[in-house]
């Protein structure tokens, strides 16, 4: 199952062993997920840094070989393949930091791999959330 991964369950991911890491995780065993994203994401992190420095409860190493382990699991889409899905993702998304990820979602017709209550509410069949997720790989529900 094809799923866009949308910045706030990475970001999730290295703060905290949240349910969005035991995804990855658990995806590492299973393999019923194929992650994709954009470069935008990490760009995203990159402007958070401290933020999430300062929230994470985890040596800035352990969070270093997390977010590698991330990126070994997410392949990463240029925008030429989405751009054209861009107008159609403003229109949809709950904010503009979540058109890229809209727009992916469109364009490859699949799901977004997200905790994020906005996007959740604006699109809610187009959204797994991290529970969702854990339910899925340990077949508890179908995809």
């Amino acid at each position: 199952m094809l799923l866009v991964v949308d910045f706030n369950v990475v970001f999730s991911a290295l703060v905290t062993r949240s349910k969005s890491r035991l995804v990855f995780e658990l995806n590492d065993v299973f393999h019923k997920f194929e992650f994709i994203s954009m470069q935008y994401m990490y760009s995203e992190l990159d402007d958070n840094l401290d933020k999430l420095l300062s929230l994470s409860k985890l040596p800035r190493g352990e969070i270093s070989e997390v977010l590698e382990f991330i990126k070994r699991s997410v392949e990463i889409m240029p925008f030429k393949v989405f751009e054209d899905k861009a107008k159609e993702a403003m229109s949809l998304a709950p904010h503009l930091k979540d058109v890229p990820y809209v727009a992916l979602s469109l364009k490859l017709d699949c799901k977004i791999f997200s905790g994020d209550k906005g996007i959740k509410r604006c699109l809610p069949d187009r959204v797994v959330t991290p529970a969702g997720a854990i339910d899925i790989l340990l077949g508890r529900i179908a995809p």
